[in-house]
């Protein structure tokens, strides 16, 4: 009777190999993007792999970041003993 362990050596080579290139392919594809998005700064997206730069809320409203009507509200409570 023929032994059957060298073939199924090769399935089990062969899985491996299957396993290795699609982790492979995941890091490639997914995990390097961003992890490289993210050390610029930038937001990853992860549904549709977009890195996108992120956007203050003043360039929409055009109004200025610590403005007048802030720091009002903030002196009086600085003040305070």
């Amino acid at each position: 009777m023929k032994s059957r362990i060298p073939s199924i050596q090769w399935a089990f080579l062969i899985a491996f190999g299957v396993v290795c290139a699609g982790l492979l392919a995941y890091q490639a594809l997914y995990v390097w993007p961003s992890e490289q998005c993210e050390s610029q700064g930038d937001w990853w997206d992860p549904a549709s792999r977009t890195c996108a730069v992120p956007m203050p809320i003043s360039h929409f409203t055009g109004r200025k970041i610590g403005g007048e009507l802030v720091l009002r509200r903030a002196a009086p409570a600085a003040a305070k003993p």
